[in-house]
């Protein structure tokens, strides 16, 4: 395989198209968890029409090679002073290679440019490539009397939706 070298920017619509490949892709990394595997295989994606309302927004960053292919994102949401993630994806081909880092790098960045003072965000509990991933980045998991209306609304939206909620948690980085 080629290694390219990556870049992020912020997403414009022409990139809406290819963002649910790139999630359904990166779900290939729930394939060797217990009791997750059905996620690897799920086509329950951020359409390209919501993608699209959240480019127009702002808050999405695309990673791509030297040569434009788009291989990661993350999709993101403005509620006051707080940035929501709702989606980091890389494509399996180009996973454990900082792609994930940059994107939230990105974010990061203009959340401090923009004063924004939190970045929240729900995630799998106890999986490298999700909490740890995040710990790693300076995110806090949140108690449940530590999380916000909107949070404890969003985990009972994904409890609703069929996610174990037992597996699920919020986390928040303060900037």
């Amino acid at each position: 395989m080629n290694i390219q070298p990556i870049g992020c920017r912020k997403a414009v619509a022409e990139d809406a198209d290819h963002l649910p490949a790139i999630e359904r892709s990166a779900g290939s990394a729930f394939l060797p968890v217990p009791g997750l595997e059905w996620i690897a295989n799920s086509d329950d994606v951020l359409s390209a029409e919501a993608q699209l309302q959240r480019i127009k927004q702002g808050l999405v960053w695309v990673a791509e090679t030297a040569d434009q292919e788009r291989v990661g994102f993350l999709t993101a949401e403005q509620f006051d002073q707080e940035y929501h993630i709702w989606e980091l994806s890389v494509h399996q081909e180009h996973q454990k290679r900082g792609i994930g880092r940059a994107l939230l790098e990105a974010l990061t960045d203009q959340a401090r440019r923009e004063k924004i003072m939190t970045i929240t965000l729900t995630t799998f509990r106890n999986l490298p490539f999700n909490e740890q991933f995040y710990q790693n980045m300076g995110f806090q998991t949140l108690e449940e009397s530590q999380q916000s209306g909107r949070l404890q609304s969003v985990l009972a939206t994904e409890k609703a939706s069929g996610l174990p909620i037992e597996r699920r948690c919020a986390m928040q980085l303060s900037l």
